[in-house]
């Protein structure tokens, strides 16, 4: 059982130094502050001990984050290798990557003393293309240690350390060799400086209310999600030196926006079973498809539960491919070339990968063999068609309890009203919440 103290950040975030490092400010001292122990924020606390730690079991668990601050950041990372939606502006030293009509896209800046230092945008390409979907079970792990779905007290902002391999063994990765694991490593941590350099900038498209204080509650963000405080390196240089030395360990704080949007009981929107996909296999096309295809699930099964359990929520196949594309035989690269079956084996073994796991309901498209899905494929030139067809995919027994939670927690729907009854006239009301688009 771990012995830890909890620390709080406050102050300037321009502390953060571009090599990840703290560096102290006029009077001396750096961003960093000992505060006293917190319980809000740590996974499975077992109780505070008489010197003022506390004691935690690690929790396995980390959840399906689907604002859209959050999609906005795992859409870029996904497009980070091929560059779609991603355009370089040169002049102001920023890479950016917006999706058409989302509310949220991301910005890659250099700071001020890296243009006066001549530091060209290309390395914020290089940062942007060394990206892909594995990020977002990163992302939403190391999210769970630093700003887990409950409220923080005002002014605090939650930092913790994180141990690279401890990521690595939560997303699916095992490493079969010591220059390997020191490669996985290395990406890793480019994960982490991505995450404290890319800024989230939009406004949610709902509007959330406090119940408390009847006061409507903020939602414009333009943050990253973490800033790296202090890194542990190995004491011994490594036998790859050409591979790069990346951290053991580092601390990293969550931003103030970035934690109030993702815990306030009224805007942090979320599903479990986040480990259940991470820890799917992604070497391979149907596991890297089922990955990312269960992240797309769960946003349309989130925002829209009642349509989710009752089937008539059916997105199409290029809804659920395209949000996140694999990082292992993207569809499109599949379906363009000279075997473009090969997408309906893929398909296919994603959708039952994820009812082996109960992800996935086996029932509707979930239910159909290899060979009736064949035979489905809509004649010449079918693969536009293919994408465009919708699907019947609801959630399996390891998830519909959480979005029967979902749908419950929605306003009762209204009842059709008869042919013969004349309309009543009702008040407007400011709507409190809304799921997000």
């Amino acid at each position: 059982m771990a012995q830890r103290k909890r620390k709080t950040v406050s102050g300037d975030q321009s502390l953060f130094e571009e090599d990840g490092t703290t560096r102290p400010n006029d009077e001396g001292k750096t961003a960093l502050q000992e505060s006293e122990p917190l319980l809000v924020g740590l996974p499975e606390v077992v109780g505070v001990l008489p010197d003022g730690t506390y004691s935690f079991e690690a929790s396995e668990n980390y959840m399906i984050q689907t604002s859209q601050e959050v999609d906005a950041l795992m859409r870029a990372a996904c497009d980070g290798r091929t560059g779609q939606h991603w355009e370089t502006d040169e002049e102001a030293s920023t890479r950016s990557h917006a999706v058409p009509g989302a509310p949220h896209h991301v910005q890659l800046a250099l700071s001020d003393d890296e243009r006066a230092a001549g530091v060209s945008p290309r390395v914020l390409e290089d940062l942007s293309f060394a990206q892909d979907p594995d990020f977002n079970f990163a992302l939403l792990y190391i999210s769970r240690l630093l700003a887990p779905p409950a409220p923080l007290p005002p002014k605090h902002l939650a930092a913790e350390w994180i141990d690279l391999d401890d990521v690595m063994s939560k997303i699916g990765w095992d490493p079969r060799s010591t220059k390997e694991r020191l490669e996985m490593r290395g990406r890793i941590w480019r994960y982490l400086l991505f995450g404290a350099r890319a800024s989230i900038v939009g406004r949610r498209s709902g509007h959330y209310v406090d119940k408390r204080t009847g006061e409507q509650i903020e939602t414009v963000i333009e943050a990253p999600a973490w800033s790296v405080m202090e890194k542990e390196k190995a004491a011994h240089p490594s036998l790859f030196p050409h591979i790069g030395e990346a951290p053991l360990r580092v601390e990293l704080a969550a931003s103030r926006a970035w934690t109030r949007l993702t815990t306030l009981p009224e805007t942090a929107q979320y599903l479990p079973m986040g480990e259940l996909l991470g820890a799917i296999p992604g070497n391979k096309p149907s596991g890297a498809w089922a990955r990312t295809l269960g992240l797309a699930l769960a946003n349309f099964w989130r925002r829209q539960p009642r349509a989710a359990l009752d089937g008539s929520l059916q997105p199409t196949r290029r809804e659920l491919l395209d949000r996140y594309v694999p990082k292992t035989a993207p569809p499109h690269e599949v379906l363009t070339g000279k075997n473009p079956t090969r997408a309906i084996e893929y398909w296919h073994g994603a959708l039952q990968t994820l009812v082996d796991c109960g992800f996935l309901a086996k029932g509707g498209e979930a239910a159909l063999s290899p060979e009736e899905m064949r035979a489905a494929i809509p004649g010449y030139r079918w693969q536009i068609k293919w994408l465009d067809t919708h699907v019947d995919l609801r959630p399996g027994p390891k998830m519909q309890p959480s979005v029967v939670a979902c749908a419950g927690a929605l306003p009762a729907p209204s009842k059709p009203r008869a042919l013969n009854e004349a309309p009543t006239k009702k008040r407007r009301k400011t709507r409190k919440s809304t799921p997000d688009s």
